[in-house]
């Protein structure tokens, strides 16, 4: 019997059970049973004799434990301290609730804080938020530092490691938040379809489509509403930005839909205090984009002038025409310069369009001489007017007033003006120099005929003059008679010299 056969073997056993009261045990059983037991015995033999072994090898194997773990111990020990800064650090996230936007839309962005185990961060650690384009502002409720120039902000998360800030345009800095807030209400307009402004807009294809022209006339009325309304501003704002400068109206290129990709950053560190050596603890980015909306309507709006140009012919049709030029270009001058004044900068090219084609259509009951050269100095003046307050002339935060300074009309207007009186004057010289010299040359052939009557005098003198000494050769010294004749002779030819010099 071995370990092997132990299983097997002493199941030999159960034929010796059970026994009745009485009954005999046999030698055959006896042996067996002692067999058995013996076996059993040195089964267990064998298996002490192997445990003991196995001991034996396990206790050799686990000699080296104990300076293998005191290592073990050690080097936890040095993870930790090591590992122990990274475990201040956090996990941020960015999101928004779209990835495009239009112009005028405040785009939310929602930044959390949480620690590696993924818990918020509860300490109000600050984050800074930087931009590559586009203004950022933080949404009400937050503790904030902004930029000077509105691209970066700093902004303390609450008490569940969120902070909440706000992307808009790069040309709304001059906005205040009430006047943000009414703009992106304006994009929610609904139209006729019934989608909102910027439904339609995103929506379009292209800035040519129907849908995006139907939109176009909603907003006209929106710059309309009123002087200086919110809308009419960030419009007028963006006329002006030098980002811009390119959807120059009179140079349009919006077979496509332009768009400002603008990537924010955020990065956060426990205060705000820039004296604090800490680093930035955590960072995330985020990508969204505005679509340009205000450039195809700019140049839809300004070419839309026709409602201008009845009434500006009306008014011209009676009040020009006096025959004084100068009288005629202020009273033009005074038509623009009240007009414009309730209009906002992108309103004023649309006027200023309407009257460059309306002084062509001006139709005066017998036109003063000069109407051509009104009309030439009239657009000519408009059209100084118009580029000054252009994009790519004006200076921003002056051409945005409402009552803007008629500067570069009014001296074109006057240099008009003044051109055309030293024109006449000129002329005036000119048939004077003429009448002049006509009375020259009549006073040169009147001096030419007195030449040459004095000249004919002057050959008669000389004959009479030559006869007379003549006739003092002829005198006889010693005749009294010949001196007496030739005497009375010469003064007789001396009074016809005298008679010839008074009358000629």
């Amino acid at each position: 019997m071995s370990l092997t056969s132990l299983p097997t073997d002493i199941t030999q056993l159960d034929d010796l059970s059970p026994k009745a009261a009485g009954s005999l045990i046999k030698h055959e059983d006896w042996n067996t049973l002692v067999a058995s037991v013996q076996g059993i015995g040195t089964a267990l033999q064998e298996y002490i004799a192997q445990a003991n072994q196995r001991m034996t090898d396990i206790e050799t194997m686990l000699n080296p434990l104990p300076g293998q773990v005191a290592d073990l111990e050690a080097a936890v020990a040095d993870l930790t301290e090591q590992v122990q800064p990274l475990m201040d650090r956090y996990v941020v996230t960015l999101r928004t609730q779209k990835q495009n936007y239009l112009m005028g839309e405040l785009c939310e962005m929602i930044a959390t804080v949480r620690d590696l185990q993924g818990n918020p961060v509860t300490s109000r650690p600050w984050i800074d938020f930087m931009t590559n384009w586009g203004q950022l502002r933080a949404a009400p409720g937050f503790q904030t530092d902004v930029s000077a120039t509105g691209g970066s902000i700093s902004v303390r998360t609450n008490s569940d490691g969120i902070a909440r800030v706000l992307v808009k345009a790069a040309h709304t800095a001059n906005l205040s938040e009430a006047q943000e807030a009414q703009v992106a209400t304006a994009m929610e307009t609904t139209l006729p379809s019934g989608m909102f402004f910027y439904q339609a807009i995103m929506s379009a294809p292209t800035p040519g489509s129907n849908s995006a022209k139907q939109a176009f006339q909603v907003m006209n009325s929106q710059y309309e509403q009123g002087q200086q309304n919110p809308v009419q501003q960030f419009i007028d704002e963006y006329h002006f930005f030098p980002d811009y400068q390119y959807h120059n109206p009179w140079t349009p290129s919006f077979s496509n839909w332009k768009h400002y990709r603008t990537v924010v950053m955020a990065m956060v560190k426990d205060d705000s205090d820039p004296l604090t050596p800490d680093g930035s603890k955590g960072a995330a980015s985020i990508q969204v984009q505005f679509r340009d909306w205000i450039g195809p309507w700019i140049f839809d709006y300004v070419n839309d002038f026709d409602i201008f140009v009845p009434e500006i012919i009306d008014v011209l049709e009676t009040q020009i025409g006096s025959g004084l030029f100068k009288q005629d270009l202020d009273i033009i001058h005074d038509l623009v310069e009240d007009n414009i004044g309730i209009l906002g900068a992108v309103g004023r090219q649309k006027y200023y369009n309407g009257v460059i084609d309306a002084i062509d259509q001006v139709d005066v009951t017998d036109p003063p001489p000069y109407m051509q050269d009104l009309r030439n100095s009239v657009k000519y003046a408009v059209s100084v007017q118009q580029m000054q307050e252009s994009p790519g002339v004006a200076v921003k935060g002056n051409q945005v007033s409402k009552t803007p300074g008629m500067t570069a009309m009014t001296g074109a207007a006057k240099n008009a003006a003044a051109a055309k009186d030293t024109a006449e004057s000129t002329l005036n010289t000119y048939e004077s120099l003429q009448a002049n010299n006509q009375e020259m040359n009549d006073r040169i052939m009147a001096l030419d005929n007195d030449l040459q009557i004095t000249h004919q005098l002057s050959n008669n003198i000389n004959n009479e003059l030559a006869s007379i000494g003549q006739n003092v050769l002829r005198i006889n010294t010693l005749d009294q008679n010949s001196v007496q004749g030739q005497v009375n002779l010469i003064t007789a030819q001396i009074g016809q010299i005298n008679e010839a010099l008074r009358r000629g």
